[in-house]
Parts: C-alpha cells; sequence; structure tokens
C-alpha cells in the first residue's frame, strides 16, 4: 500500500511538474525572456535598429532556453508560430520596416502573454 500511494504521488507530481504553465513563470524569470521582449519592443518604437538588432539575437537565445519547457504542453503550432514571428522580425529589422516590426514583436508578446493564462 505505501509503495502504491509512494509511486501514486511521483506520478501527479511529474504531471504537475511537467506542465508548462507552472513553469513557464520561473523559467521566463531565470531566462528573462519577457524582459527581453519588452526592451526588443521599445528599440523599435524608438527606431533603434543596431540596438534592435542585438536585443533580437539575445531574445532568440533566451527563447531557445525557453522552448524545451513550452513544447511539453502547449500546441506546438504556438511555438512554431513564435519562432516564425521572430525570424520575420529579422527581415522586418533588416529593412527597417517599424511598422511591420512592431506588429511582429507585438504578435509575439501577445502569444507569450497568452500562455497559461486561459
Amino acid at each position: 500500500m505505501k509503495k502504491t500511494a509512494f509511486l501514486l504521488i511521483i506520478l501527479i507530481l511529474i504531471i504537475l511538474i511537467s506542465r508548462c504553465t507552472l513553469l513557464k513563470k520561473p523559467v521566463d524569470n531565470k531566462t528573462g525572456f519577457s524582459q527581453s521582449l519588452v526592451m526588443l519592443e521599445k528599440a523599435i518604437s524608438e527606431e533603434n535598429y543596431d540596438i534592435a538588432d542585438g536585443i533580437l539575437i539575445d531574445s532568440m537565445g533566451r527563447w531557445e532556453k525557453v522552448k524545451p519547457f513550452m513544447q511539453v504542453e502547449i500546441d506546438h503550432d504556438v511555438v512554431n508560430e513564435i519562432e516564425s514571428e521572430l525570424v520575420a522580425l529579422t527581415a522586418y529589422l533588416e529593412a527597417k520596416d517599424k511598422s511591420s516590426a512592431l506588429a511582429s514583436i507585438r504578435v509575439v508578446i501577445n502569444m507569450w502573454t497568452d500562455i497559461g493564462s486561459k
């Protein structure tokens, strides 16, 4: 009986720990992904494209650290959409296309914010 209860507790803990909605905030705090997105939006708004390029590279690195945790629970389409928007942002920044870059970063911020909120 004790062994069954112990295994059940372990199983429940594994399920709870693996849920990205529970891990999103600690992982985000550790990586600073949200903060980098906000900094990127600010740099784009101010048309500081050289700074925005650097922040985007940094944000993409942070995303690579966050992504494995997010793939556990959320739809892979969301992960793919975030990655697609980040890649599109590289082109918008290269072209210095402020309106497209702002739209793209806001889509990423919105998708990231929505994870675990519904």
